[in-house]
């Protein structure tokens, strides 16, 4: 497997921590290890297995592509010499990297690490002088200078540093933000996260962000040859251009392309970190509302008794209700008595008379309390719907009857024929029973008949429905079309309906309709024809 992939699944599988414990050995060992040797290192770390079962799970990881293995058969000189536990293990490149990843980032809770402002600063600062330096000149490779590759290097340094560490911040701001069972100590967190970086970091990720944007727009046509450069540069420069390692970061052109993604305003990395500091306030308001609930110090009832116990205190009580109940309006609404003997809150009951205050008696309520506002009249309205009902309900009774009345063919009215169309779709969709296909649709009827010749008519004033082959007729639910309709029909052959559904056309009416007109197929518009 070209990528490697399967190295990742002795991470799933039952036994994952006795392979984990194997592989901690193996990446941890200089040298390589035989399997007797992995054996009494998994014992050292106080992991004993039996020499068979490391046998056997270094053969999996070997399958897997985590680990590798060497032999050396020069010197062998038996047959047990050049056995599988003689052979020497140790981690391949992919297995380093599942387990580094294993331990770095699955194994434990990751702490989210303080975003290095600094770092910021230092990537802007020197985007911003080589943008000032080289964004003015023509691509030349004679104007790039030490300094400038000494810039290229700390811009990406600081940008590994930045990047991982916002990384961390938005994968810890997401764990937290989408719960909404939180406790009390990571809403805290939750709270803190938001806090911090919705004053200081976000403003300074998106300013940073716009400055290092415009920089690198600047500096586009020099990627290039800063690429090249930052190569030519590195002491492994025969080694990269053989293929045998990787350019450093801003070495390739995709580098500065990713530099350019990372600092877009509106889809980078530190855009999309303030929208999700945006989208996480909800998240945090709707668990700071379910805890103060939850602790019982949400309601107005337990908010005064609480207040009422702390007013109980003898020496500052009354400074205790001056300042939880200073800011309220409703306190201006008291008189305080002239006498001094009463104290500075004297209970209503007990205490002495005071004119009442302008504000009360301009802005007071009067009349009964704790009565609720009477329900309103919607007696008219009541009315007016079931009116537009009767009258709905008479002209779709009128319909019925005009339709019930006509002569297969016969010209309807525009509400007598949109209800005949009703029933005629809910018939064309029906399954066929022999030459027949019925349907009902809001008390009526309609049974499409199959002769196979001819053409079958539903006629309004401005358009009409034509059915090859068939010929409709339209009755009560349960009962036979009337006599006439029959009548109508007297003499024409059925034949079985062999389709699932039945075809229609719809087209303008402009003339009135005849037996002629009927058949003639220029007279269909194409673009209206389908299958019910």
């Amino acid at each position: 497997m070209a990528d490697a992939r399967e190295a990742v699944s002795y991470l799933v599988r039952p036994e994952h921590d006795e392979y984990i414990a194997i592989m901690d050995v193996l990446e941890g060992s200089v040298t390589d290890l035989t399997v007797a040797e992995a054996t009494a290192a998994l014992a050292a770390v106080g992991r004993r297995l039996d020499v068979r079962v490391v046998e056997k799970r270094l053969d999996a990881l070997k399958d897997m592509g985590a680990v590798s293995i060497r032999t050396d058969t020069s010197h062998a000189r038996r047959y047990t010499e050049i056995l599988a536990r003689n052979w020497r293990y140790t981690a391949s490149p992919a297995g380093r990297h599942v387990q580094r990843f294993y331990r770095q980032v699955l194994a434990g809770t990751a702490t989210a690490r303080e975003i290095p402002i600094a770092s910021l600063n230092r990537i802007v600062v020197h985007l911003e002088q080589l943008a000032e330096t080289l964004g003015e000149a023509e691509p030349d490779t004679g104007c790039i200078e030490a300094a400038v590759l000494d810039a290229v290097s700390v811009v990406f340094t600081s940008h590994d540093d930045l990047d991982a560490a916002l990384v961390g911040a938005e994968d810890a701001l997401i764990g937290l933000a989408d719960r909404f069972d939180l406790d009390e100590e990571h809403t805290s967190d939750l709270k803190g996260l938001l806090v911090d970086y919705a004053t200081r970091v976000a403003a300074e990720l998106d300013s940073g962000a716009a400055r290092a944007a415009t920089a690198l727009t600047k500096l586009r046509p020099w990627f290039a040859l800063l690429a090249q450069a930052a190569v030519d540069a590195s002491q492994a420069r025969d080694l990269i251009a053989a293929g045998a390692l990787s350019a450093s970061r801003g070495g390739r052109m995709e580098d500065w392309a990713g530099l350019c993604a990372w600092f877009d305003a509106r889809s980078g990395r530190a855009a999309r970190f303030s929208l999700r500091l945006v989208r996480a306030l909800p998240s945090m308001h709707a668990n700071l509302r379910r805890l103060h609930s939850s602790a019982g110090t949400a309601s107005t009832r337990t908010r005064a008794l609480a207040l009422a116990q702390a007013v109980l205190t003898p020496h500052i009580g009354v400074q205790i209700f001056q300042a939880a109940l200073g800011d309220h309006p409703w306190r201006k609404l008291y008189g305080q008595a002239d006498e001094d003997a009463m104290g500075r809150n004297p209970s209503w009951r007990g205490g002495p008379q005071v004119a009442v205050p302008s504000l009360l008696r301009t802005s007071g309520r009067s009349g009964p309390r704790g009565k609720g506002t009477a329900p309103r009249d919607d007696t008219t309205a009541k009315a007016q719907v079931a009116e537009a009902r009767a009258r709905r309900a008479t002209e779709h009774r009128t319909a019925l009857a005009a339709v019930l009345a006509a002569l297969p063919g016969q010209q309807l009215d525009e509400t007598a024929a949109r209800t005949a169309l009703a029933a005629l779709m809910a018939a064309a969709r029906a399954s066929a029973t022999g030459p027949r296909r019925t349907g009902t649709h809001a008390g009526l009827s309609c049974t499409l008949v199959h002769t196979g010749t001819g053409t079958g008519t539903v006629n309004a004033p401005t358009w009409r429905v034509l059915l090859p082959g068939r010929i409709p007729l339209f009755h009560r639910p349960g009962q036979r079309p009337s006599a006439a309709a029959l009548a109508a029909l007297a003499g024409t052959t059925t034949t079985h309906d062999p389709f699932a559904r039945a075809t229609l056309r719809i087209a303008p009416n402009t003339a009135p309709p005849t037996p002629d007109a009927d058949r003639r197929p220029a007279a269909v518009d194409p673009r209206q024809e389908g299958a019910a």
